[in-house]
């Protein structure tokens, strides 16, 4: 008879960081994910040229090349449903944080795929269903990359200063909704994931609860606005206790 507790802990045991470099890459890579959202953020947040705040201005808003010239939201609930300034007749004035948010979702969607592939080289050469995990937790990875830099590359009413929202709102509209859910399955991955390398329990635990907020962004169209910041600095959150879970259990600091 196998006893099944002695062969997860062998499991767990024999979990190893095979590669140095890949250790930086989770690392800094994680860091960097995390350094580049938020200044960014907080530059094209600083100019944005109107009033803004979580609960009325979604994230995408601050990428936005025209902005309503009156000061108030981009996106006004009026008759049940959410109208775009511009419908209302409301002229336009530039946005000029605007590239830096996209800037931002550019790099940062680079460096969320560094901290991913650097994920892949945590393995077990001898326990496959590990291996599978981790392959599939990086390739999550590198997908949600992918799509954060088109949510950059294709703002919602533009493409890198050139407005045109009936070609750039779809695309965006549609990066974005892929986005968030691919969050929502790397969050129940990584729960499971980090369980099986024995990493600090919260990260499991952390990585199940917000998994909420992305499926009230995917479920809903994202119609709530901080819901979606929730998200997006939740996720943030999580790269970072992972990448310090993954420096602390392996030793390398």
């Amino acid at each position: 008879m196998i006893n099944c507790d002695n062969q997860f802990i062998d499991e767990k045991m024999s979990v190893k960081s095979t590669n140095k470099l890949a250790d930086h890459m989770v690392y800094y890579g994680g860091l960097l994910t995390i350094i580049f959202y938020l200044c960014f953020l907080i530059i094209a947040w600083i100019l944005f040229p109107n009033p803004a705040s979580p609960l009325d201005h979604w994230l995408s808003d601050l990428g936005r090349y025209e902005v309503p010239i009156d000061g108030n939201p981009v996106w006004r609930f009026i008759d049940g449903s959410y109208k775009l300034y511009s419908e209302l007749g409301i002229n336009s004035i530039p946005n000029l944080g605007a590239i830096f948010y996209n800037i931002g979702c550019i790099f940062t969607g680079i460096m969320m795929m560094v901290f991913f592939i650097g994920l892949m080289k945590i393995e077990n050469s001898e326990i496959k269903r590990i291996k599978i995990i981790t392959n599939i937790f990086t390739l999550l990875g590198i997908i949600g990359g992918i799509f954060l830099i088109l949510i950059g590359i294709f703002a919602e009413d533009g493409i890198f200063l050139i407005v045109n929202e009936q070609l750039a709102y779809p695309v965006h509209h549609t990066a974005t909704l892929i986005f968030f859910l691919i969050l929502l399955i790397i969050k129940g991955v990584a729960g499971y994931w980090a369980l099986k390398l024995n990493l600090n329990r919260f990260i499991t635990i952390f990585s199940w609860l917000i998994i909420i907020f992305d499926l009230i962004v995917v479920f809903t169209g994202n119609n709530y606005a901080l819901i979606e910041w929730l998200s997006v600095l939740t996720s943030l959150a999580l790269v970072g206790i992972i990448a310090l879970g993954i420096r602390v259990k392996f030793l390398r600091l």
